[in-house]
């Protein structure tokens, strides 16, 4: 039992100094994980404002149209002032060289989605490209003026004299309107977040024009993040060494359990014998009597009594009290010359306290 005791006390120190080595290293050791994060975003907007420019019985010459207005006349507001602005935020530092280039793209499409096909396609420019050095934050603005009505008698010159109609395949009079797009490209070089770039980034918005109106979309704002994989260092807490702590704090648990019962293992068998006499005496104190075995018994008639019940029920019988001797360890009646003796103590001792009375 004692060896096996030892044994399970040692698994369970050792355990307990690998389960605090491994807690020590996975709280200090640093820990990471990869996160898609942004590295920089591009937003890129459209404003445009629209005036009356020609004599009418609707507006004053010279009122200016607010933006978002279910259509703008030809006769009363051919023209409008288009604003390109675009910025570049970035997750650290940028310093890009920057060029933004508009045009007019007229075309004839049909379907829609992946499966649309164009059939003729024609650009047009408009303004002059307006460049600048940017920083994170920066912001370059670029602005032109856009005639409606001259740039769909354009484009629709161009589906007449191909005699083509989107909805037929076949000459037609009154052909569908081609399509008509604003794209701003822009195109950038230099470094972001200490990396160097190129790269173009086109932001369009269509024009929806029909014979004697045109009218401008609702969205007119863009933003696209570019992102990357990076390796982030974790904050050390307490649901990193979980595992290691729970069983740290087991095997402390399992060793307190443990040093009680080696304590008693250690326990002199001679005290345990005792506690055990002790416990089988209890019951019999009323009939006993402290006291000492008389020096002169040689006398005496002894009779050896094997039990301290038997000695107890010899004393009833006799109408006596039973004297315990706690120096020589015995249990004692003296009756009409006799001595009845009980001797609570191991056999050597017995011999060496008859020797010496």
């Amino acid at each position: 039992m004692i060896d096996k005791v030892k044994i399970l006390a040692v698994v369970l120190l050792l355990i307990m100094i690998f389960s605090g080595f491994w807690m020590y290293k996975a709280y200090t050791e640093p820990s990471y994980e990869e996160k898609n994060v942004t590295s920089y975003t591009q937003r890129g907007s459209y404003t445009y404002s629209v005036f009356v420019s020609e004599p009418n019985s609707l507006y004053p010459k010279g009122t200016e149209l607010g933006m978002g207005k279910p259509a703008y006349f030809f006769t009363i507001s051919p023209t409008e002032n288009i604003s390109f602005k675009y910025s570049l935020d970035a997750a650290e530092s940028a310093d890009l060289r920057v060029e933004a280039d508009t045009v007019i793209v007229a075309s004839s499409r049909e379907g829609d989605g992946e499966g649309q096909r164009i059939f003729w396609q024609k650009s047009y420019k408009i303004g002059e490209p307006k460049s600048a050095q940017l920083k994170s934050g920066d912001v370059l603005t670029s602005s032109f003026t856009l005639d409606v009505p001259i740039i769909h008698a354009k484009a629709k010159g161009v589906q007449d004299q191909l005699v083509y109609s989107p909805d037929s395949g076949s000459s037609s009079d009154s052909s569908p309107d081609p399509v008509i797009q604003v794209v701003t490209t822009v195109n950038y070089e230099g470094k972001i977040n200490g990396e160097d770039v190129t790269g173009a980034k086109k932001f369009i918005i269509p024009v929806n024009v029909n014979s004697n109106y045109y009218e401008m979309p609702e969205e007119l704002e863009f933003i696209e993040e570019t992102h990357k994989i990076v390796r982030v260092e974790q904050t050390p807490s307490l649901l990193t060494i979980k595992f290691p702590l729970l069983l740290f704090l087991l095997s402390t648990v399992m060793v307190g359990a443990i040093i009680p019962v080696r304590r008693m293992s250690k326990v002199d068998p001679e005290y345990i014998e005792r506690l055990e006499k002790e416990s089988k005496s209890s019951s019999f104190k009323e009939f006993i009597s402290e006291g000492k075995l008389p020096e002169e018994r040689r006398s005496l008639l002894h009779v050896e009594i094997s039990s301290l019940q038997g000695i107890v029920d010899a004393a009833a019988d006799m109408n006596e009290r039973v004297i315990h001797d706690l120096e020589s360890r015995t249990y004692f009646i003296i009756h009409n010359g006799a001595l009845y003796i009980f001797y609570d103590a191991p056999q050597e001792e017995k011999y060496g306290t008859e020797n010496a009375g």
